[in-house]
């Protein structure tokens, strides 16, 4: 029987987004080396990018090491929170291309998107009027399956941003997949020029999830992106009769980060049944149960985030 020798090779930092994009000797055999290349220079769409984003006050990105943290359901609730917050005018734009959950969410199911002569219109939710763009609204049906690969995600998001009529809004929400791939580098270049806020960084109290947290971190100062704060989701769990809050994960992880890393907690939301129904069925929480330590834990969350982007 051969003996096992321990692979010591290291994996090396990506320069897709530095001028050695394509041209440094670890791009050699990699199957987008040319395409990286191509990208060099100005972008002829960053201008009209540039103008849309510009009528836009605070573009936040919502961001998490691992899915299943409830990333989404933090954007969905974040933004009904700041419309009703000095009755801001807000969008979400669901990055997420693979896994689209934002129609859903804000009840635009099976509305198309339609043309105008200012470009694509953002449908509107029933729930405190956000402005939502998504990949789902795009597909034929619920269980079509999206197969896109690097180059048509980052095409897709430009289009998101540079075709779709925002108009005024006070804050943009950029809804992000799991990790730190395509789709953020996109954003993050894409924006480059409007300088975005920075990010929100969603996890869950489990170790598991508070180490990706790590990698997040990371990312966002590697590429200049603020990081303006983490939020704890799924910190308890709200009794549907007595409303008091259980620990359902023990532990300081999220502290001890945010401590270990200066970063402001925004905020703790616990797990409540009665606003889960209403993020199912797409029905507003905010309406339903203004009472709910959740409802009233986002709606910190927001006061604080206003607080911040405005004195920031």
């Amino acid at each position: 029987m051969d003996s096992l020798k321990i692979v010591d090779e290291k994996l090396t930092e990506c320069p897709a987004n530095s001028e050695d994009a394509g041209r440094s000797s670890v791009c050699e055999g990699c199957p987008g080396q040319t395409l990286c290349r191509m990208q060099g220079g100005a972008d002829p769409d960053q201008e009209i990018i540039d103008v849309r984003m510009g009528a836009i006050k605070h573009k936040v990105l919502i961001l998490s090491g691992k899915g299943g943290v409830g990333k989404s359901t933090v954007a969905y609730l974040l933004s009904l929170a700041l419309a009703r917050c000095q009755s801001s005018k807000v969008g979400v734009v669901d990055l997420d291309i693979c896994g689209p959950s934002i129609p859903k969410l804000f009840n635009v199911e099976n509305q198309p998107i339609v043309q105008s002569p200012y470009g694509w219109k953002p449908l509107v939710s029933p729930n405190e009027d956000v402005k939502v763009m998504s990949v789902g609204s795009m597909l034929d049906s619920d269980t079509t399956s999206v197969i896109f690969r690097g180059p048509r995600k980052t095409g897709l998001i430009k289009r998101f941003l540079k075709d779709t009529f925002w108009g005024k809004l006070d804050f943009l929400i950029c809804d992000t997949p799991p990790g730190t791939s395509d789709e953020h580098m996109a954003i993050v270049k894409l924006l480059k020029n409007v300088k975005p806020d920075g990010a929100i960084l969603v996890t869950t109290p489990q170790e598991v999830a508070v180490a990706t947290i790590k990698k997040e971190i990371s990312f966002c100062r590697k590429m200049g992106v603020a990081v303006l704060g983490l939020v704890e989701n799924m910190s308890g769990l709200v009794c549907p009769c007595c409303k008091e809050t259980s620990e359902v994960f023990p532990g300081r992880g999220v502290v001890s980060l945010a401590e270990s890393h200066n970063i402001p907690i925004l905020g703790s939301l616990p797990m409540d049944p009665k606003v889960t129904e209403c993020c199912e069925n797409g029905r507003n929480p905010l309406e339903n149960y203004p009472e709910s330590p959740t409802v009233q834990g986002i709606m910190e969350i927001s006061s604080r985030l206003i607080g911040l982007v405005n004195n920031g």
